[in-house]
């Protein structure tokens, strides 16, 4: 499902497997498919993330920017309650990763 979502959010990215085969990445989930059956696996599994994956992005990506689509799939209040952060929290620091540069360019510092 994973893969498909990726897939078809950027379809202009090049693949290439074991240098013989180019392919687009909106191909990269049948790709798979195959090489799982030539492996002698099911391809049932393959199958289902495909369905799966296509009725997300359909729900999530296409559907909601149709002409009076609404997006159908919400995160419940709950969990925004639970885990977004407020803005103004101070106690809400970025990490040092997400600063710019490295250096906390929103804190009032003065050279001297």
């Amino acid at each position: 499902m994973l893969v498909y979502l990726w897939s078809r959010r950027n379809p202009y990215v090049r693949m290439n497997v074991f240098g013989l085969l180019n392919f687009q990445a909106p191909f990269l989930p049948w790709v798979l498919m195959g090489f799982s059956s030539l492996l002698g696996n099911s391809i049932i599994v393959d199958l289902l993330g495909i369905a799966v994956g296509h009725i997300y992005f359909i729900l999530e990506d296409v559907f909601p920017n149709q002409h009076g689509g609404i997006r159908i799939l919400k995160t419940p209040s709950i969990l925004k309650a639970i885990f977004d952060t407020s803005d103004k929290d101070p106690n809400n620091n970025p990490l040092p990763e997400e600063w710019p540069g490295g250096f906390a360019w929103l804190e009032d510092q003065r050279l001297e």
